[in-house]
């Protein structure tokens, strides 16, 4: 590559070798490298506006940039930066433009534009897999919706639900992270172009161009701030973060359920391993790695944070650590959402183990509610009732004189035989008899179901035509 361009005048000599492999940002600045690319494209046209270069140079410039987007070229490991590597280039190609890229532009404005950029990219690539999950969910949860499974609190048997409400709580969680997402898009929306190294710039650039160019939607209105701020990382890491979590969540329900001790789902082999000399084995290992995810994305927000404690107003190159981490957060959180909407597809209910953990007395607040409801017993009385079948029932010895001698020793003069506390306690019926919208009633969780597929089909139609629009600018550069 020959002696970088900026270091021809200050510093006499070569930087050490180990130096520059040290403090490069080559290793992971391909993650940006189109949309530096599309930075300078931008840059270029707005030189051309200014008449600092023709519109003859400018033209070649920029098929000479657009031509790096179809390239296989790999950054150099002992070049500074995606950015020298750029102007490095078209300094040989047209080197009436690339001796002049630098002229009102920074490394610094230039590498806040083509993060936000590609967050704005990876954002909106990540909420359309996001939604194509919580889709799957809800799909899965209307076929499921009469499939009895139990509910745990405390990791006790709590009530008889459906294996599809159970599913739906998860998609609900997943699509109220949406707002999040779009958040995240709106922070990314201000132009840096323009502030340059920390306090703008006495060439009279068109921000506003820039910024239509490039698909922003306004400027950034102090310098000083746009180019050394990165609190929209922070922001992003941590809306990746609770997607994260929620996965984590639903990873451990996969394996604890799928385990011989539980045996409620039975995991496609597609996502199984075995032992390698345990021959019975059936690992979950795509749900367990799965789990992991929260701990790296939150390891990432961790570190970013350290990163930026403590950083005084203007750019320090400790801030090119940052992004490494963040890209990471997105390729674990891409993979992990993929997975899970081909898991959630085939994933299979083991029927008989589900129904059989929610039989009597998983439902035993339905006694309550029943003496309450339909004989007036207060309901501190009627759960300490429901509480004595409870025991009764745990210990097989609830029979008619069992039953009746537990309402006279609590002083309810009403008798109810056993058949027809079984049948309250029924799993089939008690989930039926739920009766506020949210419940696992089968025909409320079908209701809000479809209710939840046209919403998100709206939300997904947004999306696109946010990412498409998007797209269409950054291509119209390349004209």
């Amino acid at each position: 590559m020959g002696k970088p361009p900026h270091r021809r005048g200050m510093l006499e000599r070569d930087m050490d070798h180990d130096a520059a492999l040290y403090t490069s940002s080559s290793s992971f600045d391909r993650y940006i490298f189109d949309s530096a690319v599309y930075v300078n494209i931008a840059h270029v046209k707005a030189l051309e506006r200014l008449g600092v270069i023709s519109n003859e140079s400018a033209k070649r410039a920029v098929s000479s940039l657009s031509s790096l987007l179809k390239s296989d070229l790999s950054i150099p490991e002992e070049v500074e930066d995606v950015h020298i590597y750029i102007e490095s280039i078209l300094s040989k190609q047209v080197p009436e433009v690339g001796e002049m890229l630098a002229l009102g532009k920074s490394r610094n404005d230039a590498v806040v534009a083509s993060i936000k950029i590609k967050i704005k990219q990876r954002v909106y690539g990540l909420s359309l897999t996001l939604l194509d999950v919580v889709e799957a969910m809800v799909n899965r949860s209307i076929t499921e919706s009469n499939t009895i499974f139990p509910i745990y609190t405390h990791l006790q048997r709590a009530a008889p639900a459906t294996f599809g409400f159970i599913l739906q709580a998860y998609a609900v969680r997943l699509y109220k992270t949406v707002p999040q997402l779009e958040a995240v898009i709106e922070a990314c929306e201000e132009c840096p172009l323009g502030s340059a190294a920390c306090a703008g710039t006495s060439v009279p650039l068109d921000r506003e161009y820039l910024a239509r160019l490039l698909g922003f939607s306004r400027i950034s209105r102090n310098a000083l701030e746009a180019t050394a701020s990165r609190d929209f990382l922070l922001q992003c890491l941590a809306a990746l973060l609770t997607i994260a979590v929620i996965l984590s969540s639903f990873a451990e329900e996969l394996v604890l359920y799928s385990s011989e001790e539980f045996g409620f789902l039975r995991m496609p082999d597609e996502y199984l391993a075995t032992s390698s000399i345990m021959p019975q084995k059936r690992n979950p290992v795509v749900a367990e790695i799965m789990r992991t995810k929260a701990a790296e994305v939150l390891g990432s927000l961790v570190a970013v944070t350290g990163m930026l404690v403590r950083q005084p107003s203007g750019y320090n190159i400790d801030l090119q650590q940052t992004t490494p981490k963040l890209w990471k957060a997105f390729d674990e959180l891409d993979s992990s959402l993929k997975l899970l909407e081909r898991v959630v597809k085939t994933v299979e209910v083991e029927l008989s183990r589900a129904l059989h953990s929610s039989m009597p007395p998983t439902a035993a607040i339905e006694i309550a509610n029943h003496l309450t409801l339909n004989y007036g017993v207060s309901f501190r009385k009627a759960h300490e009732i429901a509480g004595g079948i409870s025991r009764l029932v745990i210990s097989r010895q609830l029979n008619s004189q069992s039953l009746k001698k537990l309402f006279d020793e609590k002083s309810v003069k009403i008798y109810l035989g056993v058949e027809e506390v079984l049948s309250i306690m029924d799993p089939l019926k008690t989930v039926e008899r739920y009766a506020v919208e949210g419940s696992a009633n089968p025909q409320y969780v079908r209701r809000f179901g479809m209710e939840l597929l046209e919403e998100l089909r709206k939300v997904k139609m947004r999306f696109l035509e946010g990412s498409e629009r998007f797209s269409k600018t950054l291509q119209e550069l390349l004209d």
